[in-house]
């Protein structure tokens, strides 16, 4: 830890002197790679026998500086930032020769009998040349990448398609891709040859990316072996790495078994129940959860009572009532009465949302906006007019998008609509009918355990829903809650509404749907 203590103090003041600072580091994606990971990475894919090692994404040289000393390997590289190359020779006193300053992604023809990385990772919205990319990978690979794909995913799609017969890969990247639906392609070209040995997920990653909230692990393939199946690891520490093979995995799990389009993060997981497939079905057959309202600029959008009454807007026609912080809703059951206090505290629960007979008061206000240069914002600016806002109804069930030690569920009482601090329910007409049915299992501790094992797990204990997670989340079937006793329904509501804890015979009531786990297809 002491040398990873005086890595991360070389980039503070390669920051602060010369090097790259943090805004272009984050713009570029570049989080860099803790010593022991790079030893045990470096270590893993060496053990191929091949004397040769490529890194995509060089950085500051972690996996360099992982060669075992003296050794006859032959390292090369690709890095697309010439300032870090920069800084990396001051630091080494060395010559760059072996790195080619290309982006990567974008450099075809090469083949690579090993491949260690720590990607560069950005998100969709700010994947650098992202429509090259997916016109290279379309016509080089055959392969479509969704819109959605991130860069670490892309670099890793990239990597195993250029990996040799006989070599070795090792990628330290963000687990998300293993639950999301743009991860789907990632997955299928991992298990499609049968050449996935194992995936590391690391619990300790505030140790090894101290600046990013996301689930992180290791990515093991080796094209020498067709393998039976995958092992899922979970780790504790960077120290945990050196014996990991002497430890059992978490589940291991037959290729055959393994679904490109299922959710993966939860291999990581020792499941100890599984979900009666008899008494359940989707969430989606008795309606869809959406997004809340994204704005583009709460600051303009978003109104105190007394910010709309200096403006002259008119309430009801240009503004409308609407839960703009998941903070604003402190109880399970948020009634109109609720909505009331928090307009006479004036906090910011009014959404601008004028119609085409704007009044005088919102004409300004929105000269206002665009003097201000909100409707150049990167939502406001792809709309027209800018500042219209997304339609919405008003959702009766709302559940928190980030938690930590469980999920907020709201039933919403109010006609309040909700920003995107909240995902919300709108029922179809099957659906209706079991509003109260299906908060009182959101909220039951079986209904919890069940509905999140669809979440996303990122470090730090964060866990994020997104709406399909939910749509596709496990829930009692219709004829398993039309046996709810309807007459106890409305003071089971009151119950959890005034303690926070719902009836035992609600907890009861939904304990069947849990059933012995099955056992590992191995």
């Amino acid at each position: 830890m002491i040398q990873w203590f005086f890595l991360r103090k070389f980039l503070v003041m390669s920051r602060c002197v010369e090097g790259p600072d943090e805004n272009r580091r984050r713009a570029l994606g570049q989080y860099f790679t803790h010593p022991k990971v790079a030893d045990f990475m470096v270590r893993w894919v060496l053990g191929s026998g091949q004397k040769a090692l490529f890194d995509p994404a060089f950085g500051l040289g972690a996996f360099w500086e992982a060669l075992p000393k003296r050794s006859r390997i032959v390292f090369s590289a690709s890095e697309i930032d010439p300032d870090i190359i920069q800084v990396w020779k001051r630091k080494t006193g060395e010559s760059a020769s072996f790195v080619a300053a290309e982006d990567y992604l974008l450099s075809w023809g090469k083949g690579h009998p090993n491949i260690v990385c720590n990607p560069p990772y950005m998100r969709f919205q700010k994947f650098l040349n992202r429509k090259a990319v997916c016109r290279d990978f379309e016509r080089k690979l055959g392969i479509r990448l969704s819109g959605y794909t991130n860069t670490a995913s892309a670099f890793l799609v990239k990597s195993i398609s250029e990996l040799a017969p006989s070599g070795r890969l090792a990628y330290i990247m963000p687990l998300e891709f293993l639950n999301t639906g743009y991860g789907a392609i990632v997955k299928q070209q991992l298990i499609e040859s049968r050449h996935l040995f194992a995936i590391l997920r690391l619990d300790c990653e505030k140790d090894v990316f101290p600046d990013v909230t996301t689930s992180i692990g290791i990515v093991l393939f080796d094209k020498a072996v067709r393998h039976a199946s995958v092992k899922f690891y979970s780790l504790k520490s960077v120290e945990d790495l050196a014996g990991f093979r002497q430890t059992s995995p978490v589940s291991e799990v037959s290729f055959g078994s393994l679904d490109a389009k299922h959710k993966w993060l939860p291999l990581f997981q020792k499941s100890e129940f599984a979900v009666d497939s008899r008494g359940s079905t989707l969430l989606s057959s008795f309606g869809r959860f959406s997004r809340g309202i994204a704005t583009g600029a709460n600051d303009f959008f978003v109104l105190r009572p007394s910010s709309a009454r200096k403006f002259a807007i008119e309430e009801g026609s240009e503004c409308v009532p609407c839960i703009t912080k998941s903070s604003q809703i402190r109880k399970p059951v948020f009634e109109a009465p609720d909505y009331a206090a928090l307009y006479e505290a004036d906090r910011p629960i009014l959404l601008f949302s004028p119609n085409r007979d704007r009044s005088v008061g919102a004409g300004e206000y929105i000269k206002y906006g665009e003097s201000a240069g909100f409707n150049a914002r990167f939502l406001t600016r792809n709309r027209k007019p800018w500042y219209k806002t997304e339609s919405r109804r008003p959702a009766p069930l709302l559940l928190g998008v980030f938690s930590r030690g469980g999920y907020k569920v709201v039933l919403n009482r109010s006609n309040a609509l909700s920003l995107t601090c909240f995902h919300g329910f709108q029922p179809n007409l099957f659906g209706e009918q079991y509003l109260e049915h299906l908060f009182l299992y959101l909220w039951s501790n079986v209904g919890r355990e069940i509905v999140s094992l669809s979440m996303r797990k990122y470090g730090d204990s964060l866990d994020k829903f997104e709406p399909n997670d939910l749509n596709a989340a496990l829930t009692p079937s219709a004829d398993f809650l039309a046996a709810m006793p309807k007459d106890k329904l409305p003071a089971a509501i009151q119950k959890i509404g005034e303690t926070g804890r719902a009836p035992r015979w609600v907890e009861n009531f939904f304990a069947p749907l849990k059933v012995a786990p099955k056992a590992e297809a191995v």
